[in-house]
């Protein structure tokens, strides 16, 4: 490790954004973000996850490609940023924001830009993902389903938490929870929406069988984001009424 003249911290030849959540490491990037005015390529490395930004004239382009994270997130990846899909540039902070959670080191290295979309497409500028991100970074303004999985952690012990199909969050072990996501989860959407048809509302369903621990299983939906959670037997009359108290 060493101390640079201008008192940056670097890493294996990596500036060091955040350590030990200092300061907010989602804040930290968007901060670097809007010191970029050329067009480079921003290459932060979130305890681990790497991220490969395509960043131009204090604006997020988009993601060039993403390792050490799950496949689906890939999704993000390969398209410009755009003004008119906002749905899409908010689903990425929920997924830097869980990146970022417990975060203890954030590093960038900046290297030359590479080709990304259409030239012209301008991304969006870091004052706008301040305003878009801001809120999940500080732990005010979450999602619905992210106050619920947050809320009730004590009692839920492992879950699957995707936005518009992307996974944008995954706590405690998983493992059981990945079959039921991949294999069970569209069948079960399909079927709903085949017999409620008309019911776009906050839905919340505990599946029959539960795992072979004790603890059981539940699917929840709310607007474009869903998940799959393990939970504690004992707690779903707790779990349901934070349910509805949260998303009614």
């Amino acid at each position: 490790m060493a101390l640079a003249a201008n008192d940056s911290v670097f890493v294996g030849g990596a500036r060091v954004l955040s350590r030990a959540g200092l300061p907010a490491p989602l804040t930290a990037i968007i901060t670097e973000i809007d010191a970029t005015v050329l067009a480079r390529t921003l290459v932060c490395d979130i305890d681990g996850a790497v991220l490969r930004m395509a960043v131009a004239g204090r604006r997020l382009r988009g993601l060039i490609d993403i390792g050490g994270v799950a496949p689906a997130a890939t999704a993000l990846t390969g398209r410009v940023l755009a003004q008119d899909d906002i749905a899409t540039t908010k689903t990425l902070g929920v997924f830097l924001a869980g990146l970022c959670k417990d975060a203890q080191q954030v590093t960038v290295r900046s290297h030359p830009a590479e080709p990304l979309g259409n030239p012209s497409e301008a991304g969006i500028p870091a004052a706008s993902l301040a305003g878009l991100w801001q809120v999940v970074d500080h732990g005010t303004g979450q999602s619905r389903m992210a106050q619920f999985l947050a809320g009730n952690s004590p009692m839920i012990t492992a879950f699957i938490h995707a936005t518009a199909g992307v996974t944008t969050g995954t706590q405690g072990d998983t493992t059981k929870l990945d079959p039921i996501w991949r294999d069970q989860f569209m069948a079960f959407r399909k079927r709903q929406q085949a017999i409620f048809a008309h019911q776009d509302g906050p839905l919340l369903v505990c599946l029959d069988g539960g795992l072979d621990d004790g603890r059981a299983v539940a699917i929840a939906m709310t607007g474009d984001e869903a998940s799959v959670f393990a939970y504690e037997s004992a707690a779903i009359s707790t779990i349901l009424t934070s349910w509805h108290r949260i998303t009614h």
